[in-house]
């Protein structure tokens, strides 16, 4: 999604417009087989310090695999989690702020409220750290209030037949591993790799809309 002038992030005492908010749900058959969903939101960029010692920073927020059990994109809808960096186990993936380094936030609260759609109220608020200088290095306060869209559904499989019907072979792979299928569109697939002498030309990575 765009930003528009209502979509901002705070970060202190700085607000930058939001580049691009999605989320997106990841199914890869050829590892545990579990469901993710995975949040970014990127902001425009902004200067930061003087001199020779200023550069453009886009704050970049992001979460690769959410802790959300769910098994329909749709199910997003009043869902969240919080999250305590001192408190709370670290799985494969925390939410983190990436400024001018990716660092896990100390404190985050997110929760993807009311859809319209396939976009959905998010707000997510909590402490950052920048590691940029003294005034943005540490417990930094933010928030994100916005409208979210859900991109896609990818869902990644090993093509073993020449004549294999790509989208059917996704929807099996959904189906095994309890991913619904309904309210979905397929859309498209690409190659993992575009060289058949690769070892990865046989990935595929197939997409799905949402349907409204």
């Amino acid at each position: 999604m765009t930003g528009t002038p209502t979509d901002t992030i705070e970060l202190k005492d700085r607000r930058f417009a939001v580049e691009r908010a999605s989320v997106e749900g990841r199914l890869y058959d050829d590892a545990s087989g579990e469901i993710c969903w995975s949040i970014e939101v990127r902001g425009m960029a902004m200067r930061f310090g003087d001199g020779e010692f200023s550069q453009d920073l886009s704050p970049h927020f992001y979460d690769e695999a959410m802790p959300l059990r769910i098994d329909d994109w749709r199910k997003l809808e009043h869902s969240g989690y919080a999250f305590d960096l001192e408190s709370d186990d670290e799985g494969d993936s925390l939410p983190t702020l990436y400024l001018c380094s990716h660092l896990s936030l100390p404190r985050s609260q997110l929760r993807l409220g009311a859809r319209r759609g396939h976009r959905f109220a998010l707000d997510w608020h909590g402490l950052a750290e920048a590691n940029w200088d003294e005034a943005f290095g540490r417990e930094l306060p933010f928030r994100i209030a916005l409208e979210i869209e859900f991109a896609h559904q990818e869902v990644r499989f090993w093509h073993r037949h020449d004549d294999e019907d790509f989208e059917a072979a996704a929807r099996a792979v959904m189906a095994r591993r309890g991913l619904s299928g309904d309210h979905l569109s397929y859309r498209d697939h690409r190659r993992f790799r575009d060289d058949p002498d690769d070892e990865h030309y046989r990935l595929i990575r197939a997409f799905f809309a949402p349907i409204d």
